[in-house]
């Protein structure tokens, strides 16, 4: 949305009230001139596997939504930039746990792939026997028992995380490390 002469307003309430009324110069400005580099900042941060603008999108659809509900909850003593910077970044967060949470929930579709999962091939079954034994021998105990967990049983990171008593991020840093050595050390064959 590109305009010719630029939005000025007066005052935050002013400004939610031509949002509210639906003023293309206020979301302009709400999206692509004032607002845009605290929104893509806020998203980036938030939600960083997820393309910027289509957060920015489903942003708008979000305050939008219902004649504009979530802004007319706006306190009018806060200065609107910095609510917008909490609102945005909580919903940033959300839609992006949200999305990760769908993934784990689609069901194999394809016709070639439910066969692959189901069949149980022999090479499979190769390949996880090779898998569990290099776990065997993949040291320290924790990190074998944190592959395990999340690689062969599928658990929750989060629920991992908090049995090992780490954060999910570091969880995930102790998966990447070890996984790395797995593979250097005993599946050569499989990394090419």
């Amino acid at each position: 949305m590109k305009l010719l002469a630029k939005y000025h307003y007066i005052s935050d309430q002013q400004l939610v009230a031509d949002l509210m009324a639906n003023d293309e110069r206020a979301l302009a400005c709400l999206l692509y001139d004032r607002f845009r580099r605290l929104l893509r900042f806020n998203a980036m941060k938030a939600a960083p596997n997820v393309p910027v603008d289509d957060l920015v999108q489903e942003l708008y659809l979000y305050l939008s939504d219902g004649d504009w509900a979530r802004l007319r909850r706006y306190d009018s003593s806060l200065p609107f930039d910095r609510w917008l910077s909490v609102v945005s970044y909580r919903f940033f967060k959300d839609f992006s746990a949200r999305m990760i949470d769908s993934r784990r929930q689609i069901p194999i579709t394809n016709l070639e792939d439910q066969e692959l999962f189901n069949s149980g091939t022999t090479q499979m079954n190769h390949i996880m026997m090779d898998i569990q034994r290099g776990l065997a021998k993949l040291e320290p105990q924790r990190d074998r028992e944190i592959l395990t967990a999340l690689l062969l049983h599928d658990e929750e990171p989060q629920r991992v995380a908090d049995r090992f008593q780490v954060t999910v991020d570091n969880l995930y840093n102790i998966k990447r490390r070890a996984l790395a050595r797995l593979i250097q050390k005993h599946l050569k064959d499989y990394a090419n």
